[in-house]
């Protein structure tokens, strides 16, 4: 069923304020496919503009606009400075690159270029509209960013159960005793199947994460405060859901206004993440200034960190932002496998090790303690402390 209305020419008037007026820039090519295949439903405010993609795109142009969808050929240069002085001159503006057969790692440079998606070609009506419903619906529920964001450190594994989560947990506790801006630190579980940061941690919580991504625009700071639980010394957990959450349940733009609205509340913020690779663990990592990849001297985790290494790269993030750290390490001659060799089969240096100490480790967590609240002289506890100090050097608030 048609919309019974109609394609403006771009620059021409669409009426009164508040409407939508939306500027598609593409090539003749493009431009006539997409007249041809809405075959007459068509929108009121969308504007047309053919233009190859490497010509000069006029900023009058883009002024009266609420989005623009702009053809983009990452191959030629021309196009993408085309695609970064529209962004820098309009940084409000939600800008969509339309593009053929984007890849994960391209989509991730697009989007560190300032846009704000991505719509494939040949050029689709329903997904410009629904782009254009989606940005309108985030820019509703934007919390105003006021001063600095904290600094987001990422926890995640080679393979499970190789005690990321326990170095997660004393790692953020270690940011919250040396902080100075006085908010405090929150981890985060993302772990939404098999977390238990809470229980490591001793909190009780009325709720927990997937009451804020349930959230919607309803997302603020008192039920931010409902849902968060007091491990002390100015430590806050957000609990992962107590129900198996199916992962692709998670909706990236909600956990990244979630993300966001923690880095404004808190000094730090640390990601506990899961051992699952989805789009949205991938955006959250993206957005961390450190990610710490936790190791064992096994041919089974360093084969898994080096796929994670190579995960990473393919989405462009750097490698002097990721951390090695060999969990649970063994000093003891004749050792198949030491920390030289985990450094030349990974390609990337060893930060830190950890000392094996589960005996001590799995008693503090069954009581819900920190090992250094149980163990004053722990070798576990005084390697995180060590490599916590090492970390804190490369988190400063405010370098994002």
């Amino acid at each position: 069923m048609g919309k019974n209305v109609h394609f403006d020419q771009a620059g021409s008037q669409t009426g009164g304020s508040g409407r939508s007026a939306i500027l598609v820039v593409a090539s003749q090519a493009v431009i006539e496919e997409f007249r041809a295949g809405s075959q007459g439903d068509l929108v009121l405010g969308l504007h047309l503009l053919a233009m190859e993609p490497h010509e000069f795109l006029p900023a009058h142009m883009l002024q009266d606009m609420t989005m623009a969808v702009i053809e983009v050929h990452p191959e030629d240069q021309r196009s993408m400075a085309r695609l970064t002085r529209v962004c820098e001159a309009f940084p409000t503006l939600p800008v969509v690159a339309a593009i053929s057969d984007a890849s994960v790692a391209l989509v991730r440079a697009l989007v560190r270029e300032g846009i704000c998606d991505v719509v494939s070609l040949p050029l689709d009506l329903d997904e410009i509209l629904q782009i254009s419903l989606d940005t309108l619906a985030r820019q509703q529920v934007r919390i105003p960013q006021t001063g600095a964001l904290a600094p987001v450190l990422a926890v995640t594994r080679s393979i499970s159960g190789c005690g990321a989560t326990s170095i997660a947990t004393h790692l953020a506790a270690d940011l919250a005793g040396h902080e100075e801006g006085g908010k405090g630190t929150v981890i985060v579980d993302l772990d939404l199947q098999f977390g238990h940061v809470g229980h490591y941690l001793g909190t009780t919580a009325r709720g927990n994460l997937n009451d804020l991504l349930a959230a919607g625009n309803r997302l603020d700071e008192e039920l931010l405060g409902s849902v968060l639980g007091a491990a002390g010394g100015g430590l806050w957990v957000i609990a992962a859901p107590e129900a198996i959450m199916p992962l692709e349940a998670v909706d990236t733009d909600q956990l990244l206004r979630v993300i966001h609205l923690l880095r404004q509340r808190f000094d730090h913020v640390v990601l506990d993440l899961p051992a699952n690779w989805t789009n949205w663990t991938l955006s959250a990592a993206v957005g961390a200034e450190v990610i710490v990849l936790v190791v064992e001297l096994s041919i089974a985790s360093l084969r898994e960190a080096r796929r994670r290494l190579d995960l990473f790269a393919s989405v462009g993030i750097a490698p002097q932002s990721i951390a090695i750290v060999v969990n649970r390490a063994e000093k003891r001659l004749f050792r198949t496998i030491d920390v030289s060799d985990a450094a030349r089969t990974l390609g990337h240096a060893v930060l830190g090790t950890i000392a094996l100490d589960a005996p001590q480790v799995e008693a503090a967590q069954a009581e819900g303690r920190l090992v250094g609240q149980v163990q004053r002289k722990s070798r576990f506890a005084a390697d995180v402390r060590t490599l916590a100090e090492t970390l804190r050097t490369g988190l400063r608030v405010g370098e994002n």
